[in-house]
């Protein structure tokens, strides 16, 4: 007999099925704060949508936050130095983070709970990061009252499992709303598929980087997406550990790689009309091929451990303080990645593997419904 999963583990599934459809930014962050505060309980808390290129807000769901609040937790964020600043955390590839646990129970040491949340009786903070790959489009951040219990590190990891899928579903949200009428999007390469595999409809460029439709219904990776797409939204997707979101890399007729994501359109009609899935396809940055090229050059997790704290800009002594290994053992690993990836600095590693800086997904119109 299986071991009886806990709301919060059940959050996963959840959430990964509401990501996996296309849906206006705002609205996904009101479905999703839903299930969340049943699982892991909060007081208050704001779902924050940013500009990718410059990590500033462009609108936020939020949850019992006074507007004074707001204003001032944001001149806190860009004036102060603090533990857990969104930029630190999505700086470091760190998808959540408890303030309780970041401080060793000291709420003091943070400049934001002395200054504002202190005061108004808020105890811990819990944090998220909603990115794909090295690209952040949106934050959150879950507070509890003085008198409840902090966050605890099992709540901190289901978070952290849901924030990628909100992460791709934010830019999908962006990405189909800016192809279905809202903000156009440079070169949309969209693929429509039905439930039965058929190409219902594609753009130029998704023509030109995939053939006509007989061509790209014969690519399998098409129907991969599609099929793990409609699985995260009918909430049965396999029953792994890690519930990944609907998005595969494959290479274009001219063998140019792309990143392609599923967000799920509509479901089978009682008429007997077939639900639809739509595939963005975007040109693969750098970072979005990372991980395939760690894999290829068979770097070890300590070698990719070593590698992801490399492009933070960490010192080498205090990369070796936070891996509990010595200087000497660190440069070991240092010369060992610099081999295998055939670099010979830290900008050539930077160059290699870090995403192009700029975004061409425009944030749509700001939805009208907020909640008190």
């Amino acid at each position: 007999m299986l071991p009886r999963r806990s709301p919060a583990d059940r959050l996963i599934p959840t959430v990964a099925g509401m990501c996996a459809r296309a849906r206006d930014p705002l609205e996904l962050f009101e479905r999703v704060a839903g299930v969340v505060r049943r699982a892991i309980p909060y007081s208050a808390a704001g779902w924050i949508l940013i500009d990718p290129d410059t990590m500033l807000i462009t609108d936020v769901y939020a949850e019992h936050v006074e507007p004074s609040l707001h204003r001032e937790l944001i001149a806190c964020e860009l004036t102060e130095d603090d533990v857990n600043t969104f930029w630190q955390l999505a700086r470091d590839g760190v998808a959540a983070a408890a303030l309780s646990i970041s401080t060793g129970g000291d709420l003091a040491r943070s400049a934001r709970w002395a200054q504002l949340y202190g005061p108004r009786g808020y105890g811990d903070e819990l944090r998220a990061v909603f990115a794909t790959g090295r690209v952040v489009w949106g934050h959150a951040c879950l507070t509890r009252r003085a008198e409840d219990p902090p966050f605890t590190p099992a709540e901190v990891a289901v978070v952290a499992a849901i924030a990628p899928h909100l992460g791709n579903g934010i830019r999908a949200g962006h990405l189909l709303g800016g192809l279905t009428g809202g903000v156009a999007v440079d070169s949309p390469a969209l693929i429509v598929l039905d439930d039965d595999g058929t190409v219902v409809s594609l753009t130029p460029q998704a023509r030109e980087w995939l053939g006509p439709p007989e061509q790209a219904d014969a690519a399998i990776v098409l129907h991969e997406v599609a099929q793990q797409a409609r699985s995260l939204a009918d909430g049965a997707p396999r029953d792994d550990a890690t519930i990944h979101p609907a998005m595969a890399r494959a290479r274009s007729r001219a063998g140019d790689w792309l990143v392609i994501r599923g967000a799920r359109l509509s479901d089978a009609t009682a008429e007997g009309r077939p639900g639809t899935t739509a595939l963005v396809l975007e040109p693969a940055r750098r970072g979005d091929l990372a991980p395939l090229l760690l894999s290829l050059r068979q770097l070890t997790d300590r070698e990719r451990e070593v590698t992801h704290l490399l492009l933070t800009g960490a010192s080498t002594s205090a990369i070796a303080e936070r891996l509990w290994i010595s200087p000497e053992t660190l440069r070991g690993h240092v010369k060992s990645v610099f081999a295998k990836l055939e670099v010979s600095s830290r900008p050539e590693l930077a160059a290699l593997l870090s995403h192009q800086p700029r975004s061409r997904a425009r944030p749509p119109a700001p939805a009208a419904r907020r909640a008190p």
